[in-house]
This record gives C-alpha cells, sequence and structure tokens, in this order.
C-alpha cells in the first residue's frame, strides 16, 4: 500500500472523526543549491510528493538550498535519477504528517468504504450533491455527505456557456445529460426556430436563443416556467428570441405550437429549419400523435417542416434491438424509415433499460389534412 494513501484504520468508519486520518509518514528529501533547480525539477516532478494542500518544493534552511519532497513509492536512490549535482550527501530523511485535508474525495471514500462497495456516481448540481446509494453503503450516509460537502467546493451549473439557477426541490435536473443537449445544439444555427415542448428550466432552450434561434419553450411546471424565466434573465436572452409557455404538452401543441408555425412557416427560408424537442422520455412518445393531421394544407409551406427529436425509455430486456422495434411499430408506424434522421442511446438509466432518442423528418401528408379531403369538401 502507498505510505501516502489515508490510513487503514479508517476502513469501515461510520461516524466521522477527522483525526483518524492523520499519519506521521517518513520520506526522502533532496536539499540542493537553488542555482541548480530549474535542471533538478525537470527530473525531480516525476518524484515529488503530490498531496493536497501539500507543498512539495520549499526554501531550505538557508537562502541558498531548496529542497525536494519525494514520494517514498516512486523514490529508490540518488543514482536512479542521473543527476551530477545529486549525490547521497543531498539526501536525508524527514518525518511529516499527513491528514484529511491532503485526500480527495475519491481518495476518502475508497480508504472508508468496504472495498467490494464503493460509490459509483454522484452529481453535483448547483450547491448540492445528489447521491444514489446502494442498501449495503446506507451505514455511510453520513460520512458520504460529509467527505462530498468538504471536498467538492463552488459547484455551478454552466452548460454549453450558459450559466442556469434552480431550486433542486421544486424543478428536475440531469447533468448527465449535458452531452444529449449539445448533440442537439449543434444541430441548430441562428435563424431556426425551435419548439420545445417539455423544456424544464431550458437546457436546449436558453442555449438555443442565444445562438440566434426563435424559440418557443413550454412547460407544465409553473416552477419550471419560473426558473426558465430567471434563466432566461441570467444570460441575457432577449425576449423576442425565447417565449416561455405553461401549459400541458398536448395543449401546447395543439394551440401554440401550431398557431406560431402557420406564422413563420410563410417566413422561414429553405436556409433555416424548424425543430421539436420532446424531452420526457416516460411519456413524450404518447404526444407525436398530437402531429398527425394538425394543420390544414394551405396553412403551411412545404419547406422546411418540423424535424423531431423524440426521446423514450427502450426496454432492453430481451435485446435493444426488439425493444427498439417495438417502440417504432407502437409510436411511429406512419414514419417512414426514410424519414429516420438518428437513433441514439443516450444513456442507460437501468438493467434493461436505455434512453433512446429517435430524430425524424415530418412529412406534409403526416402533419396535414390530405388535398383529397379537403376537395371533397369543397
Amino acid at each position: 500500500m502507498n505510505t501516502l494513501s489515508p490510513p487503514d484504520e479508517v476502513r469501515g468508519m461510520t461516524v466521522f472523526k477527522i483525526d483518524k486520518f492523520t499519519k506521521p509518514v517518513t520520506v526522502p528529501v533532496i536539499v540542493i543549491n537553488k542555482n541548480y533547480v530549474e535542471s533538478a525539477n525537470k527530473v525531480l516532478k516525476n518524484y515529488i510528493i503530490k498531496l493536497n494542500n501539500f507543498k512539495s518544493i520549499r526554501s531550505g534552511s538557508n537562502d541558498s538550498e531548496c529542497v525536494f519532497y519525494l514520494d517514498p513509492a516512486k523514490f529508490s536512490s540518488c543514482e536512479d535519477l542521473n543527476l551530477s549535482f545529486v549525490s547521497a550527501e543531498n539526501l536525508k530523511y524527514v518525518q511529516i504528517e499527513v491528514g484529511y485535508n491532503n485526500w480527495n474525495h475519491d481518495e476518502i471514500l475508497k480508504a472508508v468504504l468496504p472495498e467490494k462497495s464503493m460509490l459509483s456516481s454522484y452529481s453535483a448540481i448547483g450547491s448540492i450533491i445528489h447521491v444514489n446509494l446502494k442498501p449495503e453503503l446506507l451505514d455511510y450516509k453520513d460520512i458520504i455527505g460529509r467527505v462530498l460537502n468538504d471536498k467538492l467546493k463552488g459547484c455551478k451549473i454552466k452548460e454549453n456557456k450558459c450559466l442556469f439557477d434552480l431550486d433542486f426541490s421544486e424543478v428536475y435536473w440531469n447533468p448527465r445529460l449535458c452531452t444529449e443537449h449539445e448533440r442537439i445544439l449543434q444541430k441548430l444555427k441562428s435563424g431556426d426556430v425551435l419548439y420545445d415542448v417539455f423544456a424544464g428550466i431550458g437546457p436546449f432552450s436558453v442555449p438555443a436563443a442565444k445562438l440566434g434561434c426563435i424559440v418557443i419553450a413550454n412547460d407544465l411546471n409553473p416552477n419550471s416556467c419560473k426558473w426558465l424565466e430567471i434563466n432566461k434573465t441570467k444570460n441575457r436572452i432577449k425576449d423576442e428570441l425565447l417565449t416561455i409557455i405553461n401549459k400541458d404538452g398536448s395543449k401546447f401543441i395543439q394551440e401554440d405550437l401550431r398557431a406560431h408555425y402557420i406564422l413563420w412557416s410563410k417566413k422561414i427560408t429553405s436556409e433555416n429549419n424548424v425543430h421539436v424537442t420532446m424531452n420526457l422520455p416516460a411519456i413524450a412518445v404518447d404526444f407525436v400523435k398530437y402531429f398527425n393531421n394538425l394543420f390544414e394544407w394551405e396553412e403551411i409551406s412545404d419547406h422546411s417542416l418540423p424535424i423531431l427529436h423524440v426521446y423514450t425509455f427502450v426496454k432492453t430486456d430481451k435485446s435493444y434491438e426488439e425493444g427498439l422495434k417495438s417502440i417504432i411499430e407502437e409510436y411511429f408506424s406512419n414514419i417512414k424509415n426514410d424519414d429516420i434522421q438518428e437513433i441514439i442511446r443516450v444513456r442507460n438509466v437501468a438493467p434493461n433499460k436505455e434512453m433512446v432518442r429517435i430524430t425524424f423528418q415530418m412529412k406534409k401528408d403526416i402533419l396535414c389534412k390530405s388535398e383529397k379531403l379537403k376537395i371533397v369538401e369543397e
């Protein structure tokens, strides 16, 4: 075991005692003339002690000396250093004291928790650290909380060059979706239109508006709308770029999205695209049906038809392929294979369950009542 690691005695600790982490360690020290510091550092940087809050290179007992504190696990003899100005005369051993403040949270928890039950992950959300604990780690919850609180300082939510505020007790935020948010933003450009059906606090809407997109953002939770408004202001988003609506997703699609798209479909050029994000994977697929026959044929233009990004959960108890096929057959039967642009496996959320994004191009014969029906009615 590395002598600079936390002491063995802390293994299994359930009541935090900071003094139990303190231990004395004897380490090698190289004392050299300051004239050789630059040359020595090129070699000794691979041997020096690397601990938090520990200064490995210090001034000596007089102004002409510099002292390098070395890791005993890496250093064996002066001969290995191959430095002409360093010999056994420059080497001595001193005792130092290391403790809780010298290790990061990962090193501390690995030393304390049972070896077969390590903490797999955590989420830093603003000033809150969110941890899902396995049953066997519940006895260590106070230790885990104390260590993470001590070691993770200044947590802020910053994503895709935007800052976000929220109250975690009121709204949802998953920092593990940052990469997926970025994937969607890479598909957008200034002048595009984004309808965000389940906007939350704005991980799609705010950076899209900052990019120059026209964004209509909706969420059923009034608290999400409250924090979305705060984040709109925080990131200096203009009103004409981001409109916030508080409705059920079906009503938003049938009323606000419909009305706005009828106006904008006549203005949008072929250079700009219309995107719809539906990130509520538990139920989003149930809302795709509200796009069927949403418009009269003549109400919208033939170009820049909406591209839908729909998130869902795929059950993989048999196989991913079978689970995905089941979702597509049930909810996307009227979408042609050629119109599906992308299927992304976003992340594994549980055993036999994956979060997936299905991106497809909507066609006018699905969005609109058919021309034949229109002619008959006339």
